[in-house]
């Protein structure tokens, strides 16, 4: 054997086993693409990173931009998973039937208090869903807080989010309330300022002392209070809580959704028989949020 042979042979042999390599790793590797619900987004991240430790070839990517947004994404086939903070309309349902051929399939997996914030410098403890209303519904009355709670004053600051937004539409459907028609919601009031993320809003209330804004409950911090919330004025009020937005005594309760189309099969099915084992369902709980199970 020539040297040139020789060193061809070895050359092969090497190609061969790096292309061998690759094969293995392409084999192994998972990629779940999953978008959504920005209240979800913190829980939908760490279970992400932990579920690396679970299946190292899994790659879980994230993102937020609102229910709206993720669903959108569905109905277009550019991600697996859709995390939602309300239910999926069934017009949307609709398009993923026609597109695909397949329903909309739906997991719950976990509960959520949506949080009513205030400023610390506002001495207000608790609001009823009739108030909330005056404040925020289109035809609502109630532009300063000396209408609320007559020893602070100054005018009423309403932080929202964008409509692409699951808690945008569910904090509509709960607290506009429906028209007349008993068919539509009312819009919200204008002048509010409308905001990306469930995150921004607290921040935006912690930084403004007039302010008022509505998020999912696992974002408190001590920069910001929360309200007792009654469905009526003179009734007893109830905190977000762990058990309040389980068994539906807190007025605004709602549940947090994954979507997929049809039943989820293969490593999507495995990630979300995760979600809901033991393991996933404490990061619900750790991220401040109440576990479905």
């Amino acid at each position: 054997m020539t040297k040139a042979t020789s060193l061809l042979s070895v050359l092969l042999a090497a190609f061969a086993l790096s292309f061998a390599g690759c094969g293995k790793k392409a084999s192994n590797a998972v990629t779940i693409n999953q978008k959504g619900s920005d209240t979800l987004v913190q829980v939908a991240q760490a279970w992400s990173e932990a579920y690396k430790k679970v299946n190292p070839g899994a790659q879980v990517n994230v993102a937020g931009g609102g229910s709206g947004t993720g669903i959108a994404a569905l109905i277009n086939g550019t991600i697996d998973i859709c995390d939602a903070s309300r239910e999926m309309k069934d017009t949307e349902k609709e398009e993923i039937k026609k597109k695909f051929g397949k329903d909309a399939y739906e997991t719950v997996v976990g509960y959520d208090a949506l949080a009513v914030y205030t400023n610390p410098a506002n001495p207000l403890k608790e609001i009823s869903i009739d108030e909330l209303h005056d404040i925020y519904a289109e035809g609502g009355t109630a532009e300063n807080w000396e209408q609320i709670i007559p020893e602070f004053k100054g005018p009423i600051v309403r932080a929202s989010r964008q409509n692409s937004s699951g808690t945008y539409e569910y904090f509509r459907e709960a607290v506009c309330g429906k028209k007349p028609d008993g068919k539509t919601y009312n819009e919200f009031k204008q002048g509010a300022s409308e905001l990306t993320g469930s995150s921004e809003v607290v921040e935006f209330v912690a930084k403004t002392p007039t302010a008022i804004g509505y998020s999912g409950m696992g974002y408190k911090n001590n920069k910001v209070n929360w309200l007792g919330i009654s469905k009526k004025k003179g009734e007893k009020t109830v905190l977000p809580g762990h058990d309040a937005a389980k068994d539906g005594t807190y007025p605004i309760a709602r549940k947090l959704y994954l979507y997929t189309v049809g039943e989820p099969t293969g490593e999507v099915k495995k990630y979300i028989d995760w979600i809901l084992s033991k393991d996933g369902q404490a990061i619900v709980e750790k991220e401040g949020f109440v576990s479905y199970k």
